[in-house]
């Protein structure tokens, strides 16, 4: 295990003091810690200084972006990309030292998230919930399409067992809060037309019918429903607000 390959841990925050201390803890098997913050003005970086973190303050134009500027500022072999209200579990934590170096060839691993919500963690339908998150530095870019920045990786990729456990909502209303902020920027991507109407009713519907019942979601009883439901919620915001785009630039 000594010999294993070098690890950067890297996060982007925005006042976050109250998950970033968990979030680094649960990374101290890495070798570097990289905190890319959005001037919060909070306690965050303070935490993440007292955690051994090398903090660089960028202001935020974007997931893609910021994420980016944070991968490019670290200097080892394999880095691990997290979110701040994400943790590493132990199980996780002995498989990524026990599998890196041990195949050449794979470039990135998938490891999936399990969300803790409502009190209890969703084992059922919005999963299994994969991200690449796992990867060699010098073969990994970050893309993706607002909100959604995602690693894309030149090489092949392979999937871990243990999951990262995601502590994303205080309630039920932080939950909807964040519904609204990443539908706004989801909405202002690309070209809208005159058939968002028909999709702010059609995907909702598909998203709950998949969600609920092709992936189990109604096994996880009354949670698995309002996780299907804000899941279908989300994309309804979502394409109102295309739709609002649309009849707002009819008007111009």
């Amino acid at each position: 295990m000594t010999n294993r390959p070098s690890i950067s841990l890297v996060v982007i925050t925005y006042n976050e003091e109250e998950l970033i201390g968990q979030c680094l803890k649960s990374a101290d098997f890495c070798d570097e810690k990289i905190v890319v913050d959005s001037f919060s003005t909070d306690r965050t970086v303070e935490i993440a200084l007292a955690s051994g973190a090398k903090v660089f303050k960028k202001k935020f134009e974007g997931y893609v972006k910021q994420k980016q500027f944070a991968l490019e500022q670290a200097s080892c072999e394999w880095v691990l990309s997290l979110d701040a209200d994400e943790q590493v579990t132990y199980a996780l934590k002995r498989e990524i030292l026990e599998v890196l170096g041990q195949n050449p060839q794979v470039s990135g691993y998938l490891i999936r998230r399990v969300l803790y919500h409502l009190g209890g963690y969703f084992s059922r339908g919005r999963y299994p919930d994969w991200h690449l998150r796992l990867f060699r530095r010098d073969s990994a870019h970050i893309a993706g399409c607002e909100p959604h920045a995602k690693v894309i990786v030149s090489g092949p990729t392979a999937r871990l067992k243990s999951p990262i456990l995601h502590f994303s909502y205080k309630d039920i209303a932080d939950h909807v809060d964040t519904i609204n902020r990443l539908t706004s920027s989801a909405a202002g991507q690309g070209e809208v037309d005159a058939f968002e109407g028909f999709r702010m009713v059609l995907h909702p519907a598909w998203r709950f019918f998949n969600f609920y019942l092709l992936r189990g979601g109604f096994l996880d009883g009354w949670r698995g429903l309002y996780g299907a439901m804000a899941a279908s919620f989300y994309v309804f915001v979502k394409y109102a607000k295309r739709y609002e785009r649309w009849l707002r630039n009819r008007r111009l």
